[in-house]
């Protein structure tokens, strides 16, 4: 099961719902996870799903809200589930829900999201639920990779109207997602690892957000140990560098004037630096009796005699 399925199982199995909620969170899955479909004058809907969970939930929120019974519950192509409701009482259903109008003896379908038929907090996350359940997915980046899709969460419509709506459900509730296209599907995103905890928290999923929080402070810590190791790296490679550049001096002077023609103190670090090749700056200063600042102003003055060679 990945991250995202964890995360509907627990906002569908959390605590009771009042109707208005329940009328929240069903209009939002109809609206990310269903069709309309209007057969012998009759208006219904249909949702297909793989989670058995959600199948079952929203089967009995529509039972238990509009007393609708669905027409089918058979199992489709890679195990997904499409149940259908075009009964008596489906098309007022809809209507309740904000979904269609009726219009003289026909319906009207009503892209937008009307947010006054949820106008408690309450029913608004549990609106958020039922969009995430029928439409939404979440990743979390990968501990191990140092490259990876990040922190993302999102929920996908299939219009524009219903997209922009949803947002400003969102933002009444304090969360500010940005909107993109893709394809012919429209994204309400958010991918700040803050902001994504604080909605599955509001959603009811503590356990994912808590999981989330621990694949933070992994990443983190495994970040630290990489720009350790690469610090460590990168201060090995300029030591390597400077060496080379020390010893190459030497064999200079070695080859055109000699080594005797150096100051004695010069002439003894160059010595050392030949003989100990592999030694750290501290390690050769240790053996020269000399502080590593010392050490290092006569390295830089073998350099500096070598390239004036």
């Amino acid at each position: 099961m990945n991250f995202s399925e964890e995360v509907k199982n627990e906002i569908l199995g959390n605590v009771p719902l009042s109707l208005t909620e329940e009328r929240a969170i069903l209009s939002a899955f109809i609206r990310t996870a269903g069709v309309l479909t209007f057969k012998g004058g009759v208006a219904g809907f249909e949702f297909s799903t793989e989670s058995e969970r959600a199948a079952e939930f929203f089967t009995e929120t529509a039972k238990e809200l509009y007393g609708l019974t669905p027409d089918n519950g058979k199992p489709q192509k890679k195990g997904r589930k499409t149940i259908s409701f075009t009964c008596e009482g489906s098309g007022e259903a809809l209507a309740d829900m904000g979904i269609i109008r009726r219009q003289g003896d026909g319906y009207d379908v009503d892209i937008s999201i009307d947010s006054d038929l949820f106008p408690t907090d309450a029913e608004k996350i549990a609106f958020v639920k039922g969009a995430f359940a029928g439409g939404g997915s979440v990743t979390l980046p990968s501990v191990e990779k140092t490259t990876s899709t990040g922190y993302h969460l999102e929920f996908v419509f299939t219009n524009y109207r219903a997209a922009t709506d949803f947002c400003e459900i969102l933002s009444e509730l304090y969360f500010l997602p940005k909107l993109a296209a893709r394809k012919e599907s429209f994204i309400a995103y958010m991918k700040t690892r803050d902001e994504i905890a604080d909605l599955l928290s509001a959603m009811g999923a503590e356990r994912a957000a808590g999981k989330l929080a621990e694949v933070s402070i992994e990443k983190e810590i495994n970040n630290n140990s990489n720009r350790q190791i690469n610090c460590e790296v990168s201060n090995m490679s300029k030591q390597i560098d400077a060496s080379v550049k020390q010893i190459c001096a030497i064999n200079r002077i070695a080859e055109t004037v000699g080594l005797d023609a150096l100051p004695a103190p010069i002439k003894e670090t160059a010595e050392a630096r030949v003989k100990y090749k592999d030694d750290t700056l501290s390690k050769l200063a240790e053996r020269l009796g000399i502080t590593k600042s010392c050490l290092n102003h006569r390295l830089r003055k073998i350099v500096e005699i070598g390239g004036s060679l």
